[in-house]
Order: structure tokens, then C-alpha cells, then sequence
């Protein structure tokens, strides 16, 4: 009777521990379906990377720049929650942000750097995955997201 207490413990352990690596999935994904019929803006970032600061400035225009048509969600990849925490104080986010410390949604993604962002279309159809941030990659992500809401 031990031996089988023991076990549904064990089942019960490994079933929570299965569906809480699941949770930054299901986050992103209901997220994603609450903001059907506009255009997303994905954005992958860690609190070690310098230019995603400067993406999170621009970032935080882009709901009152395209009049609410493009939604950004924020996916942080650090693998302590502190250190997005420490980040979020200096550079505050006007949209949702999704921790994902296993990083399972930015290898599912095979991303190549940080920031790494990835956009959608008004029907949910994935358009373009780009990484890194400066002023000239800012021109064309706009220049996509411009056409995109017309």
C-alpha cells in the first residue's frame, strides 16, 4: 500500500512539475489568441542585453503609434525572474510580459539573438522572425508593421 501511495505521489510531483514547464506556452498562446485580429509583435529579450533596452522604449509607442493595431507580448528568457524583475524597474513595459526561463518557446522559435522578435499577422499567420535591434532594424520592423495594418 506504501509502495503505491509513494508512486501517485511521485505521478502527482511529476504531473505539476509537467504542466507548470507548460504554463509560459499556455501564457503566450492565450495571449496571443485574446489579441486575434491585430497584428502581434513578439518580442524576446533577457536583462543582459543592451539593445533590448532600447527596444522596450520603442516597444512601449507602438500600441498608441499604430492606434491599438499592433499588440507587443514580451517573452523573457533570463533564467532568474530577478534579474527581468531588476530590469522591468529601469525599463518598465506597457505590455504583457510572458517569463519563460527554460527558454523552451525561444528554442521552440530557433532564435538566433537577442532581442529576437517575431510578428503576426491580423489572421494569426507568423509573417517574419528577425533578431537584434538598432536604429535602422527599427525603420523596417515599422515599415512591416506599417503594411501590415493597412
Amino acid at each position: 500500500m506504501r509502495n503505491i501511495l509513494g508512486f501517485g505521489a511521485l505521478f502527482l510531483v511529476s504531473l505539476c512539475t509537467s504542466v507548470k514547464a507548460k504554463l509560459p506556452e499556455v501564457e503566450l498562446q492565450s495571449l496571443i489568441q485574446q489579441r486575434r485580429g491585430k497584428v502581434i509583435y513578439i518580442d524576446f529579450w533577457a536583462s543582459w542585453c543592451t539593445p533590448c533596452q532600447q527596444a522596450f522604449i520603442w516597444m512601449n509607442t507602438l500600441d498608441k503609434k499604430f492606434e491599438g493595431k499592433v499588440q507587443v507580448i514580451a517573452v523573457n528568457m533570463d533564467a532568474d525572474k530577478v534579474d527581468a524583475l531588476a530590469f522591468l524597474q529601469t525599463n518598465p513595459a506597457d505590455f504583457p510580459v510572458v517569463y519563460n526561463p527554460s527558454m523552451s518557446i525561444g528554442k521552440a522559435n530557433q532564435l538566433k539573438g537577442m532581442p529576437s522578435s517575431i510578428i503576426y499577422d491580423v489572421q494569426g499567420k507568423k509573417v517574419v522572425q528577425f533578431s537584434g535591434f538598432n536604429e535602422e532594424k527599427m525603420r523596417h520592423y515599422e515599415a512591416i508593421l506599417t503594411e501590415l495594418t493597412k
